[in-house]
């Protein structure tokens, strides 16, 4: 006679929810940093711009930006350690695994930073 219980869980455990909107956070984040970075740097002349005259292109970083470009990588920045953290909590099963999104996503900001921190600070 075997005992087969049933799965009783509705849905996954508080850490694994907490995992992936750590990782969602992480990648938003870094992605809204990629379009701000992407708005805020200056404008090159193309050949319209140049064909017609347009002298409206500002040859410098937009400043008021800067500041929203360090948040997002800080926030992605601290939801990957977060995630990375909770992901070494939840390794004791067979199943699980590392999610390279976290750590993908931990190289690039941190590396990001960096760069931030060198254009900012001089």
């Amino acid at each position: 006679m075997s005992l087969r219980l049933s799965n009783r869980r509705k849905r996954p455990d508080l850490i694994l929810r907490l995992l992936a909107w750590s990782n969602g956070i992480a990648v938003a984040s870094l992605f809204i940093a990629v379009c701000l970075v992407a708005l805020a740097k200056p404008k090159r002349m193309n050949f319209l711009d140049h064909f017609y005259g347009v002298q409206r292109l500002s040859p410098a970083w937009d400043k008021s930006m800067i500041g929203y470009i360090g948040g997002m990588l800080l926030l992605s920045f601290s939801a990957s350690i977060v995630g990375i953290f909770l992901n070494s909590k939840r390794l004791r099963r067979k199943k699980d695994h590392i999610h390279a999104t976290l750590v993908l996503s931990l190289i690039a900001s941190a590396v990001s930073m960096f760069f931030y921190l060198k254009f900012t600070l001089g």
